[in-house]
């Protein structure tokens, strides 16, 4: 009997609330992730490099968001917005990753300059959005129709002719619409996915979605299309071709995305356990690629074709992904992403006075 077989999901009205299917998708997303930004300084070096750097980073943070917008979704006996969880979670550890970020590169080019809490440093722009969409839950589950409404958010933010770098304003607009779509989801709709039609095109969708940004990579080599980080102005075209880009890119994003969920299996697996210490990974893979990139070691021959650069890169990076997700290593790192806050916080249980 198969894994998917043993663990096959249950009904959508007796189901608890974790589901093997979401921890299964968290530690792939964030692991395409770590691969994204492993192959990343070889954007320029062959075009099938770019377009697998590209493709991976159009669906693999936009899932990871719409997933974190999904857990956010009000639950009953619990509050739109968790005070306790939103400090723990996310705002005591951006700050920690926030000084961290700014301190390793003082350290290593011997220099102090002042730091800038609220102007996000390379991965913790992800906490600060994350911080700024849960505050905003309230919001978007008062709306009768939020998604289209977030929606017109991201697009006007495209228009203005630079954000400020502060909360990750950029970013925190632009990927507002995949946090929404996660708030709006409902376990019937992840269903869809895993229907045996479903899973059989899956292949084909995500062959076609590579195919079309291969054709499309010489234009699209900027980051800042993919990255989410850039607006007309700032990427150099009109309003009217960055709002048709991202269109376009959003759509094959959805795309890529849904079959990458179709992909995945609904039951548990080995490593299932693993997506519990997604946002370890996440904050924690930066620092040694950062040393790798400043080895050099990207200036080396064998990384310039995709048949080499791709697979090693890769293996390694999913390698890193693993191991900075196992009970260990999450274990002494716990004091970094979940400092302990003690008596800083009040007992839930106790009535406030």
């Amino acid at each position: 009997m198969s894994v998917e077989t043993a663990a096959a999901p249950a009904p959508a009205a007796t189901r608890t609330e974790r589901l093997p299917l979401f921890d299964n998708a968290k530690f792939a997303a964030v692991a395409l992730v770590v691969c994204a930004h492993t192959w990343m300084p070889l954007l320029t070096a062959d075009r099938t490099i770019a377009a697998a750097v590209l493709t991976v980073a159009a669906f693999a943070m936009p899932v990871f968001v719409t997933l974190c917008g999904h857990f956010a979704r009000p639950r009953p006996g619990r509050p739109a917005v968790d005070g306790r969880r939103t400090i723990t979670r996310i705002a005591v550890p951006y700050l920690v990753f926030q000084v961290l970020y700014n301190l390793v590169p003082m350290v290593l080019d011997r220099r102090l300059e002042p730091i800038a809490l609220l102007q996000p440093r390379w991965l913790t722009w992800f906490l600060l959005s994350l911080f700024v969409w849960h505050l905003t839950v309230p919001v978007w589950t008062a709306l009768r129709h939020p998604l289209p409404v977030a929606l017109l958010v991201a697009a006007g933010s495209g228009a203005v002719h630079a954000l400020p770098e502060e909360l990750a304003l950029s970013r925190t607009l632009a990927f507002l619409p995949w946090f929404v779509l996660g708030l709006v989801l409902r376990p019937a709709h992840f269903d869809v996915l895993h229907r045996t039609q479903v899973r059989r095109w899956a292949p084909v969708a995500a062959a076609g979605v590579f195919a079309a940004v291969w054709l499309a990579a010489p234009r699209l080599l900027d980051p800042g299309w993919v990255e989410y980080t850039g607006t007309a102005a700032q990427l150099h075209v009109g309003y009217p071709v960055w709002l048709g880009v991202r269109v376009a890119l959003g759509a094959l994003s959805l795309l890529a995305g849904a079959a990458f969920l179709a992909l995945l299996p609904a039951g548990r697996t080995r490593w299932t356990a693993l997506g519990a210490a997604s946002l370890y990974v996440y904050l924690l893979h930066g620092l040694p690629l950062k040393l790798v990139q400043a080895s050099g070691v990207y200036h080396a021959r064998l990384l310039h074709h995709w048949w080499t650069a791709l697979p090693l890169l890769g293996g390694c990076a999913l390698a890193l992904a693993v191991t900075l997700a196992l009970p260990p290593v999450v274990r002494l790192f716990t004091p970094l992403v979940q400092p302990p806050l003690g008596r800083l916080l009040r007992d839930p249980a106790r009535p406030a006075g």
